[in-house]
């Protein structure tokens, strides 16, 4: 039987819908950028992820009620655990790294949809430093911080724990801060006037066995107890780099205490 034209349309619409599912992510090169500057990327707003809430709440820092949702959610994106040959160790040609980044608006708590890094897919994600494009507040939310995954299960690298907001001065120039911050400028608040500290996120390890890590710009390094709920205090932490004949060697950080992994 022949279709009509416009009945057979839809029917090919459908079925392609159906193929391709819902978004998962952002690749960078999908995303607006700030002054023409790949680091500056605008992610949009929140995520539509089942399990990642919107959280009201009234607190005076990132509730853990968006921040272990988001980090598992993390762990379930493709080739973001579990993607490495377990003969060599290195990444496989799925493994990914996604970023997201978590905000504040007027009214609750949101994490940003996840970016995968599209020009080198083993290399590690580039947060969106550019801030967020929120679909009910527009750009001028202050991100807390950012959230990645290790795909291989490795700890931190010494790069990770310089990861942190960044936001424009009045000279024109970007900086990365150690509070909340939105692009323009402007920093976030509690109910108390004071202002919000700066947090980065790690979910590593196994889909099975996840670890979670979240530092400050202190370097104070913090580990999620699932049996005791809480973030348990792990090392005082500092990135550092070598250098050698074939350029700069990125290191583990230095930790005191000496972490356990």
């Amino acid at each position: 039987m022949k279709l009509p034209l416009r009945q057979g349309l839809s029917s090919v619409l459908l079925l392609v819908s159906a193929c391709v599912g819902p978004r998962l992510y952002y690749l960078r090169t999908e995303l607006p950028i700030l002054e023409g500057r790949f680091d500056l990327a605008v992610a949009p707003g929140p995520w539509a992820h089942a399990d990642v809430p919107v959280v009201v709440a009234d607190t005076a820092s990132i509730p853990d009620d968006l921040v272990l949702p988001t980090l598992k959610a993390l762990m379930s994106l493709p080739g973001a655990a579990d993607s490495c040959d377990p003969n060599t160790g290195a990444p496989r040609p799925d493994a990914a790294e996604y970023c997201v980044a978590l905000y504040k608006t007027p009214r609750d708590w949101r994490v940003s949809w996840p970016i995968r890094n599209l020009m080198k897919e083993r290399d590690s994600c580039h947060p969106p430093f550019g801030g967020v494009e929120d679909e009910d507040f527009g750009r001028d939310v202050p991100v807390i911080g950012f959230a990645h995954n290790h795909p291989c299960g490795t700890r931190m690298s010494s790069p990770d724990l310089t990861q942190f907001p960044a936001l424009k001065t009045e000279q024109g120039l970007w900086m990365m801060v150690a509070y909340a911050a939105s692009p323009s400028g402007r920093l976030a608040r509690d109910a108390q006037g004071q202002l919000i500290p700066a947090w980065a996120w790690l979910a590593t390890g196994h889909k099975e066995e996840p670890r979670f890590y979240k530092w400050n710009s202190a370097g104070e390094v913090f580990q999620w107890n699932e049996d005791k709920a809480h973030w348990e205090f792990q090392a005082t932490c500092r990135p550092r780099e070598s250098s050698g004949m074939r350029g700069p060697r990125i290191l583990v950080p230095k930790c005191t205490p000496e972490l356990n992994w």
